[in-house]
Parts: structure tokens; C-alpha cells; sequence
């Protein structure tokens, strides 16, 4: 037995180490990762090396050997240039979507027993590259036919398919199984849940981006007040000889200046705890929406087939009619009664392919109505914790602020013009005069 199917897919792993390896345009960037069979967090049994278009084929592939499964999607960014592609910016930035697009399809309970999945963790790089050159079986194809059957039912199937299609795109409607009203049910959710979503990250991406403004605001602000400062100093102008000099009850530029650093520093730790937090989570809310969309469109290609099929047995329904009349019609021959036997095979062949398409077809609602049930729920409380995390950053920071602020209040207990002592162990403070430089 090979290892592919021996291999017990492993739930812990971790993309790491990334090497740039060739020269030019064969120049590409691969990634280690660390196996571990299930819930063990020792050393990995085996390490294996992957490039980025490795995680693509698994994807690809993943859809091609479960139809109808909701397969996390791969962030990507384009970069032409290869001083973009190969930047470090970029390729850590790879590197965390693709371990999450692993650790996410490892536990997808539909992907159980994917061959492409033992194939990609295989240790063995020819098992791997021999998954990669294979190309799927046709299982619609009756496997009595032979090689040049097979390819004219193909040549055939895609002219038909065509014609379908076509009839589709002009508002024609497709054959639907028994189940065609809860799949319309579906589609209804996920334009409406779409819509939503849309909104949602539109307006939770300002809020989180509102903090990078506004560090940078008081930043350029705080600088601006420090020159001032630089202007005018009143404890250096003032003169000792005055016998009455103007009490100082306000806090000066400077310490102005200065605590606007200190919340300009704090306004950008909590945008980096945010988009770490919150942003990431909210992108990959809207990657899950475009997942379940490609799920859908992988059923509509199985009906489109099923379809293709059911118009290959009317068409050859036809032909077959119209040589029966004309055999009725005149004495029988060889030749005749060879292209009747032609005909019936013909026909037998569609309605064979026909079969196997609706069990498939109906193998992928089902895949679909499980994952829409699992979607549902896993949508719910993913938004639910994006709030509750943007809750915690905004409560665990305001506190913060409000100490910085608060330095610049007098009435505290604190001298006049001096800055209090609220929260003044913050970190932000300690950057302050970094800050102004």
C-alpha cells in the first residue's frame, strides 16, 4: 500500500522558515512546514518544503475531490516586480495565510480522506509530484469504452455543454433536483448575508483605521506644539527681578507636546492590537462569504453536467427515432442495422453518464446543505467575537488615554503648570520625547 494511503493527515502544522531558492524568473520562495500527527506537540515527524503555486494546487485540487465544500480561500497579493514578490513585507505576509488556509482545511470535517491533502504532506516529493501530474479520472465515462470512445464522448459532451450553457445564460432554466428550492434558499442568504458583511467591514475597518489617524494627527500636532514651545519658553523669559511674577497655573507646550506624543503612541498600539485583533478577523469573514459562493458555483457546474447529459439523451433520443423511420422504411442492411446498434449505444452511453451525473449532483447538495448549516453557526460567532474583541481593545486602551489626558488637568493634587501622575507608568510616556524628534 502506498503512503498516500497510509498517511493519517496531520492537524499540527506550522509554515516557517521561508527560502528564496533559483535565479530570475525561476527564482521562487518556499516554505517549510513542520508535520506533527494529531494532538501531539513534539518534535514534527517530518519536515517538507512547499512553494506558494504547491498551496494553490492543494486548493484546486481540494474542490475538485469535494464539490461543494466550503475551502478557506488564500489571500492573495499581486506583486510584479520581484523586488515586491520577494520582500519580506510580503512573504511573511504569505506565510501567515498559508499556514491559516493548512490549519483550517487539516480540521475541515468534508475534507476527511482528500487524497491531495496525503499527497501535499507527503515527505515523499515524488508522491507529490506524481499527485500534481495525475490528472482526476472522468467517473461519468462508461468504463467499457475505449480510449478513442472516450474522446470523442468528450469532443461531443463539450459542444453540448456549450449549447447548454448558453441556453443557461439567456434566462433558460436548468433541470433541479427535488432539493432545487432549498438551494435557491441558500442563495438568497448568501446575497443578503454578503450585503451585510460588506457594510460591516466597511465601517469596522474606519473605526480601527480612525486610531491610525489619529495617532498620526496628534503626532504631527505635538511636533507642531514643540516648536512653539521653542519659540517662547515663559520659565526661561520670565525675569527674576519682577516682584510679582504671574503664577503659572497651566500646564506648559511642552508638556503639551509631550503628552500628545505619548497618546500618539498609544493610539497606534492599539490600531496594530486592532488589526491584529479585529481587522484579520473581519477579512477573513468576507474570504468565508467568497468560500461559500465558490462552493455554490461548484454545484451549479455539476447541474450544468447533469443537464449537458439530459440534452445528450434527448438529441440522441432523436437520431435514433429518425433511424428507426428510416429503417421502417426500407429493406434492412448491414450497414443500416449497424448504425441503429451505433445509435442505441450512443444512447445507452448518455443515459449511463446521466445517472452518474445526479448521484453526483446530489452527493454535492447534500456536501453543501452540511456546510451551510456548519457556515451559519461559525458565521454567528465570528462576528460575535470580532466585537467582543474590539471591546476589549477599546475598554484596555481608553483607560490608557484617559490617564495621558488626564496629565494635562489641574485640580489633582498635582502643582500648578506640572504634569499628574495619573497612569504615569504608561509606556507611551517613555516615547514621548522619541516621538517628537
Amino acid at each position: 500500500m502506498s503512503f498516500v494511503n497510509q498517511v493519517v493527515t496531520p492537524r499540527n502544522s506550522k509554515v516557517t522558515d521561508p527560502q528564496e531558492l533559483g535565479e530570475g524568473r525561476n527564482k521562487h520562495t518556499y516554505y517549510r512546514i513542520d508535520v506533527r500527527p494529531p494532538g501531539a506537540y513534539t518534535d514534527p515527524i517530518s519536515s517538507i518544503r512547499r512553494r506558494y503555486s504547491d498551496f494553490q494546487w492543494l486548493f484546486s485540487r481540494l474542490h475538485a475531490e469535494k464539490p461543494g465544500a466550503i475551502i478557506p480561500i488564500i489571500p492573495h497579493t499581486a506583486a510584479m516586480q520581484s523586488s515586491k514578490r520577494f520582500s519580506e513585507e510580503l512573504v511573511e505576509e504569505r506565510r501567515g495565510h498559508l499556514e491559516r488556509f493548512l490549519r483550517r482545511v487539516q480540521v475541515h470535517p468534508e475534507l476527511e480522506g482528500a487524497p491531495s491533502l496525503s499527497s501535499f504532506f507527503s515527505p515523499d516529493a515524488e508522491v507529490f509530484e506524481v499527485a500534481k501530474r495525475e490528472n482526476p479520472t472522468d467517473t461519468t465515462m462508461d468504463e467499457t469504452m475505449g480510449e478513442a470512445e472516450r474522446l470523442t464522448e468528450k469532443v461531443k459532451h463539450f459542444f453540448v455543454k456549450t449549447t447548454v450553457k448558453a441556453k443557461a445564460m439567456r434566462g433558460g432554466e436548468l433541470e433541479e433536483t427535488s432539493d432545487g428550492q432549498q438551494m435557491e434558499e441558500i442563495e438568497e442568504y448568501l446575497n443578503t448575508v454578503s450585503g451585510h458583511v460588506k457594510s460591516l467591514a466597511k465601517n469596522t475597518l474606519a473605526m480601527v483605521k480612525a486610531s491610525e489617524d489619529t495617532s498620526k494627527n496628534m503626532h504631527e500636532l505635538g511636533q507642531t506644539l514643540f516648536g512653539m514651545h521653542q519659540t517662547y519658553d515663559p520659565e526661561k523669559n520670565h525675569n527674576g527681578s519682577d516682584s510679582n511674577p504671574k503664577q503659572i497655573t497651566l500646564p506648559s507646550l511642552k508638556t503639551i507636546s509631550t503628552v500628545l506624543a505619548s497618546l500618539s503612541a498609544v493610539h497606534k498600539v492599539k490600531y496594530d492590537e486592532n488589526t491584529s485583533k479585529v481587522t484579520q478577523q473581519i477579512l477573513d469573514i468576507e474570504n468565508s462569504i467568497k468560500s461559500a459562493r465558490l462552493a455554490l458555483k461548484r454545484r451549479k457546474e455539476k447541474q450544468l453536467t447533469y443537464n449537458t447529459y439530459l440534452q445528450q439523451i434527448k438529441n440522441r433520443t432523436a437520431a435514433l427515432d429518425k433511424i428507426q423511420h428510416t429503417a421502417s422504411l426500407n429493406p434492412p442492411t448491414p450497414s443500416s442495422d449497424a448504425k441503429m446498434a451505433d445509435a442505441q449505444k450512443s444512447l445507452e452511453s448518455a443515459r449511463y453518464a446521466s445517472k452518474i451525473a445526479l448521484d453526483d449532483l446530489i452527493q454535492v447538495t447534500e456536501r453543501i446543505f452540511r456546510e451551510m448549516d456548519r457556515f451559519k453557526s461559525n458565521l454567528d460567532q465570528e462576528l460575535r467575537s470580532v466585537y467582543v474583541r474590539h471591546a476589549k481593545v477599546q475598554v484596555d486602551y481608553s483607560r490608557q488615554l484617559d490617564g495621558e489626558w488626564g496629565k494635562l488637568l489641574v485640580g489633582n493634587g498635582t502643582k500648578p503648570g506640572v504634569v499628574g501622575t495619573a497612569n504615569s507608568n504608561f509606556a507611551g510616556s517613555q516615547d514621548a520625547d522619541v516621538m517628537m524628534i
